[in-house]
Parts: structure tokens; sequence; C-alpha cells
């Protein structure tokens, strides 16, 4: 049976990561989320790399948890349409907004089709 968790290599961890994508990459909005990325110079074999930050402005801590959750899944759900190369830094600024998992993965394939990150097979579907 095949594990459904986000594996270890799909996660940014370092401070140096975070950085360099939040200095070097394109920053868009939509929908109370914001969207950091820098994508690949070019298209190699290394994985997607994802990571959510939540301030603590958001809310309680049952609030911001869930708002990791939602996108979070929403990535593990999509993130073979997402070119790889790609390292993608997600923060929710309002969790209403992400209700479900619906929305946030209309959030962050709508802000990965605006930064041009969509691999081209998934565009055409």
């Amino acid at each position: 049976m095949q594990p459904n968790g986000l594996p270890r290599l799909c996660r940014l961890h370092l401070k140096r990561d975070f950085e360099g994508i939040i200095r070097g990459g394109i920053k868009l909005q939509y929908n109370g989320v914001v969207l950091w990325a820098r994508s690949g110079m070019r298209e190699d074999s290394r994985p997607v790399r994802f990571a959510v930050v939540v301030s603590r402005k958001m809310g309680p801590a049952v609030a911001r948890n869930r708002a990791k959750r939602l996108l979070r899944e929403a990535f593990r759900l999509n993130r073979k349409n997402i070119l790889s190369g790609t390292d993608i830094i997600v923060s929710p600024r309002d969790g209403e907004k992400l209700g479900n998992v619906h929305a946030a993965q209309n959030a962050l394939m709508t802000l990965c089709a605006r930064a041009a990150l969509l691999s081209p097979s998934s565009e055409n579907a």
C-alpha cells in the first residue's frame, strides 16, 4: 500500500532556501493566499519542493493548522501538474477563504497558472 503523505524530498526545510525563494523568486496573491515561487533554471529530475508559512496574526492554532493541512493536501493532490525543479512557499492570509480542500486547490492552482509553473500537459487538461 502506497503512503499518501508528502515525501521528505518535496519539503523545504533550510533557512537559506526560504530566503533565496523570497528574494529571488516571484510573489503573487490570490483569494487570501500569497505564493512565492522560484522555478528551476532547467527542467531537471529534482522534485517540486513546497512549504507553508502561517503567521500568528491569522488566528488561533486551530485555524492556522487547518489552513496548513488544507494547503498541503492541495499541493499533494496537484504536485504532478507543477514543473519539476520548482520551489514554492505558500502563506494563507485569510483562513475563512480556505474553507475546504477544493478552495485551497483552486487558490493554489490559480497562483501556479499565473506564475507559469504548470507543466504543459496539465494546462491542456
